[in-house]
């Protein structure tokens, strides 16, 4: 896991992956917060960016994810959203696996599990197979705009 700011990420460019400075370098060619939320490409399956719009749930309505294909940058553009993090952990339970279908699956909460508060304009990084609990609220349920961008595994070198 990675836990960057946008305002840093020219600082921050060569200490990350070039699959995620690519990623970066899509999403500053598009005017993120007048997009309608929805899908768009960058290569195809292989790297893609969503717009998406919730409102933020209580931190126990949520179950840990992971992914098996592809890692996520999630960047919020509005609001507050709360995280559960954790490092991957092949011993975890998981209580739906969805892998195979969708490239999600959910887990029994970790021991080990931390929280984190984004603000607009900050990210995480999560590679495959690391736990998070995205869309959570940290005070008050609100309205949220994020990215999520995915990124295949094999544009990492995994």
């Amino acid at each position: 896991m990675y836990l960057g700011k946008l305002a840093h990420w020219p600082q921050q460019r060569a200490v990350l992956p070039d699959a995620v400075n690519r990623a970066f370098e899509a999403l500053a060619a598009h005017d993120l917060d007048t997009l309608p939320a929805g899908r768009y490409e960058i290569d195809g399956d292989r790297l893609f960016f969503m717009i998406q719009e919730m409102i933020t749930q209580p931190f126990d309505a949520g179950r840990p994810e992971a992914h098996r294909r592809y890692a996520d940058i999630q960047l919020l553009l509005s609001g507050e959203e709360g995280y559960g993090v954790a490092p991957a952990d092949p011993a975890l339970a998981v209580l739906d696996d969805f892998f195979d279908s969708r490239d999600i699956a959910f887990f029994a909460p970790p021991d080990n599990e931390q929280r984190i508060r984004l603000l607009p304009g900050d990210f995480l990084v999560f590679y495959p197979g690391e736990l998070h609990r995205p869309g959570r609220c940290v005070g008050e349920s609100m309205p949220i705009r994020k990215v999520v961008v995915k990124i295949d595994r094999a544009l990492l070198g995994l």
